[in-house]
């Protein structure tokens, strides 16, 4: 062989190389320089707490800027009508609870400008929390089995509270009242704090909200949390029982929140985001500032996140269907 023939040889093989490489970049691509995470909700909501506390470790496992750019509105669905329309090249992830990606899909179906299924990319599960059902400390009610003979008695005063119509908490009240053989009237507030003042200034009997948000006045003596929606006790908090083990029987409720990004975005780099996420909930720096907020880290890697979220609208969907709910109620 001569040289002249050696020399495109090996220019050829150069140039198959530099494809390869190309195609392997185009399917990862470079971490950006900045990466944000969308949030839908204000500043101070437990959703910007998570999303903040995560920036940091996030951006020293990626190498990036990572910042927090806080949405707000319609519920967290502008957020995602947002990111759906982002660049797929993971400089936009959503962090998100399940209120919005797995309620709100059923709730609005055929309503949302996008589909949680075909629209986002999901990354990686990022906590988990217990979704609590509670009453005033004055109502003397100590058990989920007193508060259904207390419904029973007084059907002109059966009510409960959740935070918002149509979120994750009025329907696992609806649950409760099936599973205990009850009827009640649900009551929607416009926030976790008015739902508070109503139940501790005895506006409704109960409310169903996030265990977080009920926690610090169950310890102080105010509110007495009756259980949770869990199968088993909280690790956070052991001393509040799950409904379960009182014999409310077929709950099986928590919240948690996931990081999304748009469709399209190479499954490389949703392997890097979810990789670098994976990392940072499992730094013990991080896992002490959320059990602080009675939040724990409840990692679930892309797929297995994936497989959750259809295990979850599979769930909700009859009982949202049979609650006869509509948003235009």
């Amino acid at each position: 062989m001569s040289k002249i023939s050696r020399f495109y040889r090996a220019l050829g093989a150069l140039g198959a190389l530099l494809a390869s490489s190309s195609l392997c970049i185009a399917a990862t691509g470079s971490v950006p320089e900045t990466i944000k995470l969308i949030v839908g909700y204000p500043p101070g909501g437990s959703v910007d707490t998570v999303a903040r506390l995560l920036a940091q470790p996030l951006a020293e496992n990626l190498g990036a800027n990572v910042i927090v750019e806080n949405r707000p509105g319609a519920g967290g669905r502008i957020a995602a009508g947002i990111v759906k329309n982002s660049p797929p090249d993971g400089s936009v992830v959503m962090i998100a609870p399940n209120a919005l990606t797995t309620i709100q899909t059923l709730v609005y179906a055929g309503k949302l400008g996008y589909d949680m299924r075909k629209d986002f990319a999901p990354v990686s599960r990022l906590i988990a929390y217990p979704i609590a059902l509670s009453v005033s400390a004055a109502s003397g009610i100590k058990t989920p089995a007193e508060l259904a003979s207390w419904l029973k008695a007084h059907p002109e005063q059966a009510n409960y509270g959740s935070s918002s119509a149509g979120g994750m908490s009025h329907f696992a009240g609806l649950m409760y009242a099936k599973s205990a053989n009850v009827e009640w009237t649900h009551v929607a507030f416009k926030g976790g704090a008015p739902l508070l003042n109503a139940i501790l200034g005895g506006h409704v009997i109960a409310g169903v909200d996030t265990l977080i948000d009920h926690i610090e006045y169950h310890r102080a003596g105010k509110l007495r949390i009756l259980g949770t929606f869990s199968p088993q006790r909280y690790r956070l908090a052991p001393e509040v029982p799950t409904l379960q083990e009182q014999g409310i029987k077929g709950l099986d409720v928590q919240g948690w929140f996931g990081a999304y990004a748009p469709a399209g975005t190479p499954p490389g780099m949703v392997q890097r985001l979810d990789a670098a996420i994976g990392k940072a909930l499992s730094e013990p720096a991080f896992i002490d500032k959320m059990n602080k907020l009675v939040i724990e880290s409840a990692y679930l890697p892309s797929a297995d996140f994936a497989r959750l979220q259809e295990d979850e609208l599979r769930l909700w969907a009859p009982i949202i269907r049979d609650s006869g709910f509509s948003p235009d109620q």
